[in-house]
């Protein structure tokens, strides 16, 4: 590919600014390719195309005091290899007699692509950050076909997370709109006296799968944001504040070879021993997490058992980690000493009749507005890598865990009642039921980022 490039390397004259006169311009045509998704139909150009010729009149046009001619509307070309890019057609049957000829090219580009040919040189923490880069080339013609102005901009599409919740999808960065409008932004900034090859960032949300299930829940709701940057996790609700905190869970080996009589886990290491395989080459644990809720001023500890596989099978398509939650309901939830509930924990649930289409996208917070981007990825089922269902303090709960998107999805009493986005820690949440108790919200909160439920991945 990098001969169809060759020609941006030569020396370009740049004319005087006051050069052209009040002489007429033609855009004569403009190209568009993809080298990430060829196949693909987001990085087509939009049927009105007037932003991005505005943008060339307010900006280059201005500068170099040319008028473009209305009259004659672009030929939009979109090319089906990379052997085309750089390669301009020349055709000006029907504008013969204008003096100058303008072409503009739009590609999106790797960034492998962009730091091998060495258009720009970035650490390597800032080029993890880029998910793809548009070149966008400006060239213009005299009536002798002698190219007589010629820049490059190359911008690059940094996503970012902002009120967005969903699968994340990395195929193009952001939606189309976006992408556009930076695209025309990038355009606005060409002129005579910038460097032949210039370099830009765009910063914008993150693009985010359809789907059939967080979606119509999400759908245009507020986010209640969590500060996080302490030891705490705090949150306003009603003007309320809300501060929790989970301490670090202990882990107690189980010797299944204890026969002793006052063992405390005898009853636990019979049960091992009837339902479990393997069990003479597993280990298996007690873990004690315990959790607060500090301005409530209440203390939790949730009671679970693990088993330790060293040498996990992995079947299916699922990733096996090698730790297990006993799936009994023997796991307790307790407030101060009291014991108030128990759970059982399901691995890799498919959830039923849910799923994602990664090829139709939308921003994450409004569904109004989707955009087909010409993948052809099928849809997706979600499966959740953890389902913790149980009765807390006469109600029962589910809470589902989501480690692809960082989603949790808690129930009580069989109806979803909030959908929190994060990692470790809440990041945001959707609220769907505002009459749950504060105190019963917070817990399942806290039972929800437990450290002992977080990826071990």
């Amino acid at each position: 590919m990098k001969k169809c490039f060759t020609f941006f390397s030569c020396f370009l004259l740049i004319l005087n600014i006051h050069s052209f006169g009040q002489e007429k311009v033609v855009v004569e045509q403009i190209q568009t390719y993809s080298g990430v998704n060829p196949n693909a139909s987001y990085w087509h150009l939009p049927t009105n195309i007037d932003f991005i010729l505005k943008a060339l009149d307010s900006g280059l046009f201005a500068n170099l005091q040319l008028e473009r001619v209305n009259s004659l509307p672009p030929i939009k070309k979109e090319l089906t290899k990379t052997s085309s890019l750089g390669k301009i057609t020349i055709d000006w049957t029907k504008s013969s007699a204008y003096n100058y000829h303008a072409y503009l090219e739009i590609y999106e580009l790797t960034p492998a692509f962009i730091y091998q040919n060495k258009w720009v040189t970035l650490t390597q923490s800032k080029q993890d950050s880029i998910h793809t880069i548009w070149y966008i080339a400006c060239n213009i013609y005299n009536q002798k076909q002698e190219k007589i102005f010629g820049k490059v901009t190359l911008i690059a599409i940094m996503p970012v997370h902002s009120l967005g919740m969903g699968y994340e999808v990395i195929t193009t960065g952001s939606v189309p709109s976006n992408i556009y409008q930076a695209i025309a932004k990038g355009i606005g900034f060409i002129t005579p006296e910038m460097e032949n090859i210039e370099f830009m960032e765009a910063k914008m949300p993150s693009a985010y799968a359809t789907d059939n299930y967080w979606m119509p829940l999400i759908h245009k709701q507020p986010r209640i944001l969590f500060d996080t940057t302490k030891q705490f996790m705090s949150y306003s609700i009603n003007g309320k504040l809300q501060s929790l905190r989970t301490p670090e869970a202990v882990l107690n080996k189980i010797n299944l070879k204890d026969k002793s009589i006052n063992n405390p886990f005898k009853e636990l290491i019979a049960l091992i021993r009837n339902t479990r395989n393997g069990v003479n080459y597993k280990e298996y644990y007690q873990v004690i997490q315990p959790l607060r809720d500090v301005i409530d001023n209440i203390d939790y500890t949730i009671e679970a058992y693990l088993e330790f596989d060293k040498d996990p099978i992995v079947t299916d398509n699922f990733k096996k980690t090698g730790i297990e939650f006993l799936q009994d309901s023997i796991h307790n939830i307790y407030q101060d000493r009291k014991k108030i509930g128990t759970f059982k924990v399901k691995e890799n649930v498919v959830a039923p009749n849910k799923f994602y289409s990664p090829d139709k996208i939308y921003n994450g917070y409004d569904s109004s507005v989707s955009f087909a981007l010409g993948t052809f990825f099928a849809k997706q089922p979600i499966v959740d890598a953890k389902v913790i269902d149980g009765e807390v303090i006469g109600h029962t709960f589910s809470i589902k865990l989501n480690y692809e998107n960082n989603l949790k999805t808690i129930s009580l009493d069989n109806k979803i009642i909030m959908v929190v986005e994060g990692n470790k820690k809440p990041f945001q949440m959707v609220l769907l039921d505002k009459t749950i108790p504060n105190t019963t919200m917070n817990l399942l909160l806290l039972i929800a980022f437990s450290e002992i439920f977080q990826s071990p991945l």
